[in-house]
């Protein structure tokens, strides 16, 4: 994976747990977990690996149908 795109990735994920923990509303409370959410799931795709792939496409599908 490209630096950049892997440092963008733990960024967003840093910043939506700290949006998270810092909230005094529960939409911002949402918006931190869902970044979250949008940053994890291509760290979780990222070694080319059946089991990687089949837990990134469980993980997604559940969220989406959660959300």
């Amino acid at each position: 994976m490209n630096p950049y795109i892997l440092a963008i990735l733990l960024f967003g994920l840093g910043l939506g747990t700290t949006i998270t923990f810092a909230s005094s509303h529960w939409l911002l409370a949402w918006m931190g977990l869902e970044m979250n959410t949008l940053a994890i799931i291509p760290l979780m795709a990222q070694h080319h690996h059946p089991r990687a792939v089949e837990a990134t496409t469980k993980y997604f599908l559940t969220q989406a149908a959660a959300a």
